[in-house]
């Protein structure tokens, strides 16, 4: 009997430890970086879903011709690959990968996976998506000053009333209309703080706060990264985190958006199509823009942001959603259509909070789309094109920086919304 026992009790142990084992390697599976990253990512792609051109009233057979416009730019050496996806009434009905994701030092295809620099998408989608969710938190308004979030921000003095400040707002950069300069290289900042040590944020929020203005805030459109670097700063400000770290509490993890980040890690990065040679080194999950890598460390309002085309398109979805995807909200529907809405007073400079309305003929949005159609492009070679009178979705992304450092062609944006216009019914 006492055998019995002992044999009993050992199986007993044994058992014991066997479940402990599984369940402390269940943990650590769960916990580790890249595996839940992966696990996600195909999470992601099988909740995306996927229907037919013809189910929600679009003809496959002009959408078919996607595939004829990117193999042509392909064969020019415009761009080296693309990943190309058309969403319609929450539905994807067109996801396919083009070409190669890298043709430098070696060969890799696209795939529908690869991560993107998304470059100045990372104004919408991280900063201004942030702004309104303090917006409608009510920590900070639209028609806040700067100076009220960094004190020593200037404003403009006009000739006619020098002693007269026109105070610049939170509206204003999101617009572009703040009269602040497109842009300030490294070489500048550089030379300007000779004993900082860069990265230095300090020193990038100083310049803009202080550098001369190019024309008095609301009176014209100047595109300018510097008015996303000051409201990320805004956010830091406001919230405590970084962008990088607001923007991942509030609005990545919340909609699943895994595979989208800023200072991606080594293993993220084998995923990323490269951007372009810095001295003879592959950038590769590393962010092109020099201001945002040089000066800001890689974490930037206007630049810095990685991410996928599924993950695009769920964040895509939300604004045309009413801010909601499966169970997590991000915005309120008013705050949805307020993204996609010129605000008032801001008309006729045909921007809305975060992006470019084209009521009129564009460049990136085509000839077809809707009066309502809004967008944005990244210089690395991205854009997102969003109809909500038509509930219809355009995201590209290529990593045209890669092989050279021209413009990219606008033509080509043009042809796809176009070509994706025409095949709605």
């Amino acid at each position: 009997m006492k055998d019995n026992k002992r044999v009993t009790l050992s199986i007993f142990l044994w058992v014991t430890l066997a479940i402990g084992f599984i369940f402390v390697g269940a943990y650590a599976f769960s916990n580790m970086p890249m595996g839940a990253c992966a696990q996600e990512f195909a999470r992601n792609s099988k909740m995306l879903s996927t229907a037919s051109p013809e189910s929600v009233d679009m003809d496959s057979r002009r959408l078919a011709r996607i595939d004829t416009i990117v193999e042509e730019y392909i064969a020019q050496g415009a761009i080296p690959g693309a990943v190309v996806g058309v969403m319609r009434h929450g539905k994807v009905v067109y996801r396919k990968a083009f070409g190669k994701r890298q043709v430098v030092a070696s060969d890799e295809d696209m795939t529908i996976d690869t991560r993107f620099d998304l470059a100045s998408l990372t104004k919408p989608v991280a900063v201004a998506t942030s702004i309104m969710q303090l917006v409608e938190r009510g920590e900070i308004t639209l028609g806040d000053r700067v100076d009220r979030y960094i004190p020593k921000f200037r404003g403009w003095a006009t000739k006619e009333s020098p002693r007269d400040t026109v105070n610049i707002r939170i509206a204003d950069l999101l617009t572009h209309t703040s009269g602040l300069p497109a842009y300030v290289s490294p070489k500048r900042l550089q030379m300007t703080y000779p004993y900082a040590q860069f990265p230095c944020r300090d020193s990038v929020i100083h310049y803009i706060s202080t550098c001369d203005r190019v024309a008095t805030a609301r009176t014209t459109r100047v595109y300018s990264c510097l008015n996303y670097i000051t409201l990320a700063y805004i956010v830091e400000q406001v919230t405590g985190k970084r962008i990088d770290e607001y923007a991942e509490a509030n609005i990545f993890k919340p909609l699943g958006m895994h595979n989208t980040c800023y200072l991606p890690n080594a293993e993220y990065a084998k995923q990323t199509a490269p951007t372009s040679v810095e001295d003879d080194v592959l950038l590769r999950g590393v962010v092109n823009d020099p201001l945002a890598r040089i000066g800001m460390g890689g974490v930037s309002g206007n630049a810095g942001l990685f991410s996928t085309l599924d993950d695009l398109m769920i964040y895509s979805y939300v604004l045309l959603n009413g801010g909601k995807y499966d169970d997590a909200e991000i915005l309120s529907p008013r705050a949805t259509e307020a993204i996609m809405t010129r605000p008032r007073g801001y008309e006729q400079f045909n921007r809305t909070i975060g992006w470019e309305h084209y009521d009129t003929c564009s460049q990136t949005g085509g000839d077809l789309l809707s009066a309502s159609t809004i967008g944005h492009t990244g210089a690395t070679g991205t854009s997102i094109v969003i109809d909500p009178e038509n509930d219809l979705v355009i995201i590209m992304l290529t990593n045209r920086a890669h092989i050279t450092d021209k413009r990219f062609p606008l033509d080509f944006r043009s042809k796809i919304a176009t070509v994706v216009g025409a095949s709605l019914r």
